[in-house]
């Protein structure tokens, strides 16, 4: 996989959270960017796309099990963990200020707190039927469903005979069918990761894919297929009683993603110009994606309150505020994040050396692998060692 393909996937990275981000702040404000403020849930499914593509390939590269779980914990970890603490401040200190902003919701006791944050911290607060927000965060339902996914991943690869079908079967049980529901769109990015290492396609073909599944995902906005879909398949919808309606439209979502992917890759080379030049851009989009997907929602919240606690319900301050100042602090946030992961590897390092649950040698594997890590060869470039050090700075 070439730089041009790598720089492509981190600006759909970046794209899938703006798109969230624009739809959110479309709800609170009433006024919708046309095209792209519809398209926030769809935007979720491109997440889960290019995990699929990306996880497959760095799993195939880690030694074993521990070294890939630690590497998906500090990821993980590394935003959630402050998003989940700033969550419980912001909306304690908001709902303060002015308790309309998040009406319907009621104020959080220390015990809802408490619940709530651990069994997200630790990605159960989607299994089975399960259902549970830390506070305004509503985001995190998302990364119970990718954390499973990984595990599903994990129990696959590296376990062998019996074994394996065991653990994949433990994951799964543990996860349930609301997140079973939406591992196909996963896999979807799992096997394009293949179809793209494979050789041989033109790039007409390339073309095609590429631009006609961008003139679907417009059509699909502009035409709100979602709605459209579950009336010419009511029996199915009617039966999918998952909350984020993964079918039918999510499947759909998940393909158009799948098919721009695999285009674009056939004719990367043509763009190779055009990416480089805005490759500092798009890789500090990609870098704030996960801090800006996950500390946005709140943050909406935050400052609706503070606005309404200065009599400011709407107008042109309103909107400007609700777009422009989360998006701001957000972006900052997840900077600081990408910064300070290392702490959470050598804790994680400590517990697996006290428990003796693997090697006894302490792993010095740094994992939040860049996206450009995972996409390249191996061997060193001067670009890469650039990258590399601006990323452990």
């Amino acid at each position: 996989m070439n730089r041009s393909l790598s720089s492509y996937l981190n600006l759909l990275r970046f794209l899938a959270a703006l798109a969230v981000y624009v739809s959110h702040a479309g709800y609170f404000t009433k006024m919708r960017i046309p095209y792209v403020g519809n398209m926030g849930s769809e935007a979720v499914f491109v997440f889960f796309v290019l995990s699929g593509m990306l996880i497959t390939f760095s799993g195939m590269k880690q030694p074993d099990g521990y070294a890939f779980l630690r590497a998906r914990l500090v990821r993980l970890w590394s935003v959630c963990l402050p998003a989940l603490v700033l969550t419980m401040v912001w909306d304690t200190i908001g709902q303060s200020i002015s308790l309309d902003a998040y009406s319907p919701m009621q104020p959080y006791n220390i015990f809802k707190w408490v619940a709530s944050l651990g069994l997200n911290a630790l990605f159960l607060n989607q299994v089975w039927h399960a259902n549970i927000y830390p506070g305004t965060n509503g985001p995190f339902w998302s990364l119970s469903y990718e954390f499973w996914y990984y595990m599903i991943f994990a129990a696959a690869v590296y376990f062998s005979g019996k074994k394996k079908y065991i653990a994949i079967a433990c994951a799964a049980a543990i996860a349930g069918p609301d997140i079973l529901v939406g591992l196909p769109i996963w896999l979807l990015g799992s096997a394009i990761h293949f179809a793209v290492a494979r050789r041989g396609t033109s790039a007409l073909v390339g073309w095609t894919f590429w631009l006609g599944s961008i003139v679907a995902a417009l059509a699909f906005s502009a035409f709100n297929a979602g709605p459209v879909l579950a009336e010419t398949f009511p029996g199915i919808a009617a039966g999918a009683k998952w909350k984020v309606g993964f079918w039918p439209a999510s499947y759909l979502i998940g393909v158009l993603v799948a098919i721009n992917i695999y285009g674009f890759s056939r004719i990367a080379d043509r763009f190779q110009a055009v990416l480089q030049r805005f490759a500092w851009p798009i890789q500090v989009g990609a870098d704030i994606s996960f801090g800006l997907y996950l500390f946005h929602y709140p943050l909406m919240y935050f400052i609706k309150a503070i606005l309404y606690g200065a009599k400011l319900t709407s107008g042109p301050v309103f909107v400007a505020a609700i777009y422009l100042v989360p998006f701001l602090v957000a972006a900052w946030l997840a900077l600081l994040c990408e910064r300070h992961k290392g702490w959470i590897g050598k804790l994680i390092d400590q517990v697996h050396n006290v428990t003796r649950l693997g090697s006894s040698t302490p792993v010095k594997n740094d994992v939040a692998i860049p996206l450009d890590d995972l996409l390249l060869p191996p061997q060193p470039s001067p670009s890469v060692a650039a990258d590399e050090e601006r990323l452990s700075g």
